[in-house]
Parts: structure tokens; sequence; C-alpha cells
């Protein structure tokens, strides 16, 4: 097994050896062996791809009992704001009605895509559904499904190796490799949201931030107009949107998103100022940092009394010349509107722990003392 690899940008440490994979198979293997052993009828094995390419390999060359094969792809998209992400099979080519069907799975953490998968089979007619899986993390698995084979329990680390990739690359080493904490220690990519609503001078802020702490600044409007003058693909698709009167989906701001940070993959991290505004929009973003080994670090929000809002956004309008803005009841649906949007991405953060309240009355220069103070806990 080779010391430390490199995988894209991040560095790997030796972890688990293909020899103690190799017996681990081996017991496994030997587990459903026995309770297939006078099976009456012909189970399918169905490889989920593609991660557990390499593992459903090595497990059928270890079966000894009839049994035939498929393979098969989960693909996400979006629903609406009710009912989320809706997932549904790809490339299920044998019919499973009435059947048995062992599902191989590379590892199984929190158990969103295995539970998913797991009713999906039984909705397609499966007779059986078991759930054969080669690394499990029992830290975070919380889920009720039963998994009906373990090959082996792990730690709650992003691995590499035996099938299992980092943006699509090292799934070819026969060992596993651990991410190297110590490197991350020193390198990672710190990312902060800063919230607030009208008039809390989150752009005020954010600017002085980026110019103390030496962080990218990404804004949503920012990306859109710069799409749009570049003409990318991304920027023709939002502007022809647009031109047509309609909003721009979350998937092309995400693409927006995900390119503003392939582009900087040198810079010491990201301030986000206006996304996520929903919860799916949230999780998106979860799910973007987290092929990049990376996670939102802290969500800084600054906290002004409604009647403080009121008052800042009708000053603000008047300054500018914005005369919507100087109406009482378009200022109060803004703020509500705010409260309504925001409340539960606020409660999605909290729940993660990531959640920081900044008071944000007083001077600028005030409040950017406290917001730095709680940035230099993470920087």
């Amino acid at each position: 097994m080779e010391g430390r690899i490199l995988v894209k940008d991040r560095y790997f440490v030796p972890y688990i050896p293909y020899e103690r994979l190799e017996k681990a198979i081996d017991a496994v293997a030997e587990r459903i062996n026995h309770d297939f052993k006078n099976f009456d009828g012909t189970p399918i094995i169905l490889c989920v791809l593609n991660g557990s390419i390499l593992f459903t390999g090595e497990l059928m060359k270890r079966l000894n009992f009839p049994c035939e094969f498929t393979s098969v792809r989960l693909s996400s998209y979006e629903g609406t704001l009710s009912t989320g992400v809706t997932r549904k099979v790809l490339g299920l080519t044998s019919s499973i009605k009435g059947r048995t069907v062992i599902v191989v799975e590379d590892i199984v953490d929190t158990g969103k895509t295995i539970t998913d998968l797991h009713a999906l089979l039984l909705d397609a007619g499966a007779a059986d559904v078991k759930i054969c899986t080669m690394l499990l993390k029992p830290e975070v698995y919380k889920k009720d499904l039963k998994l009906d084979y373990v090959a082996m329990e792990i730690e709650n680390r992003f691995i590499v190796g035996f099938g299992l990739d980092y943006d699509q690359l090292g799934r070819n080493s026969k060992d596993i490799y651990i991410l190297d904490s110590k490197t991350e220690e020193k390198t990672a990519m710190k990312h902060f949201l800063i919230f607030g609503p009208p008039g809390a001078g989150k752009g005020t802020q954010a600017a002085k931030l980026i110019d103390r702490f030496g962080l990218r600044h990404v804004s949503t409007g920012d990306l859109l107009r710069r799409e749009i003058a570049a003409g990318t693909s991304l920027g023709l698709q939002a502007k022809s949107l647009i031109d047509k009167g309609e909003l721009v989906p979350d998937k092309v701001v995400e693409g927006m998103i995900a390119s503003e940070l392939d582009q900087h993959p040198d810079v010491k991290g990201f301030i986000f100022d206006g996304f996520p505004r929903t919860t799916a929009q949230a999780e998106h973003l979860d799910a973007m940092l987290a092929a990049r080994c990376q996670q939102v670090d802290a969500v800084l929000s600054l906290m002004i009394p409604d009647e403080t809002v009121f008052e800042r956004i009708r000053h603000r309008a008047e300054i500018e010349n914005r005369v919507d803005d100087t109406k009482p009841e378009i200022i109060r649906n803004r703020i509500a509107t705010y409260h309504g949007k925001t409340e539960p991405v606020i409660s999605y953060y909290k729940g993660k722990g990531v959640y920081r309240e900044i008071d944000g009355l007083g001077s600028i220069d005030e409040v950017f003392d406290r917001v730095s103070a709680v940035m230099e806990e993470y920087l």
C-alpha cells in the first residue's frame, strides 16, 4: 500500500489495505451464501453505479448459488418546494417483479440513497430487497431500514479507492485511503454565508470582510450579470429566461456558483451573499461543497429589529429615489417575505451547528468588529 497520495487537489493517507478488504468480502460472501444455500429461485444482484463496481465484482466471484446480475444508477431531480428532491432508477434492464433483489452498495453513511432505492425497488414489484454494503458509517446512519450484510464499519471520514471517488478520481486504487486531516487543517478552504434582512448592511460588511481576510465574494446577482456579459452558456440560458420575464431556476444559479468555485481553487475562502435563499438551495450548496471535500463553516446572521429594518429601507429609498420602497405596505411586505423565506434556511443551519447570530445594531465599524471576532474563530 502506497504512502500519502494526491488525488486532484487533496492528499490522502493509507486507511484500509486490499488484503483487509479481501477478508471482509470473504466474510460477508460467506454469510450471503449461507442465507441463500437452499433458496428457491434466482436472486438478482443489483450493483449501484459507479462506486460499487469493484466490490460487486469481488463479491460475485465468491457467491456459489445461481444469481443474475444487473446495475442501476440513481438520478435526482428537483420537484416542488414541498417535495424537495425526487429520485428515479436509471438502467434497470431486468424485470424485478416478484423477484428477490440483493442491492450491492459501496458505502452507506446517512442512508438517504439506500432507503430511497429500497423503496423504489419495492414499488417496482420486488418481492424482497436485501441490502449489502461494503462499508458502513454507523456514526451517521440513523435510518430504520435494516442493512442485511455489512462487510466493514468505518469512522465518519472522507475516503477514496476501491471504487470510491473524489470528484470522479481515485476509484482505481485497490486500497482505500482517508483524507489527510493534518493537511486539511492547514489548507482547507473556508466558506461563510452572510445573512440579514434588507438594510442590515450585508454588502457593506461583506466588502470589509473580504478586504481584511482575503476571501472572495460570491454574489448571485453579480455572477448572473457577469455570466450574461461574458456570453457563457449559463449566461445565455439565464438571459433567455430573463428576457421572457421568467425567473432564473436554481439549477442555473448553482451552475454559476460551481463554476466560480472551480475557477478560484487557490483562494482562502468564499463569502456567499444572497445565496442560499431556500432550504433546497442550502442542501444543494452542501452537496456542491461536499463533492470538493469542503463545507459551510459558519453562517453569519446580522440581527436587527424589524422597525430598524423598516426605517433603513425607507431612508435608503429616499436617498436612492426608490419610489416603491417609500410605501409602508411594500416595506412591511418585504420584511415579511424575508422572514418567510429565510426562517427555514436558518433552522436548517441551526441544525448543523454552524449558525451564528451577530448584533447588527451600531456603527459600521462596531458591527464589523463583532463579525470579525466570529470570523477569526475559523480562520
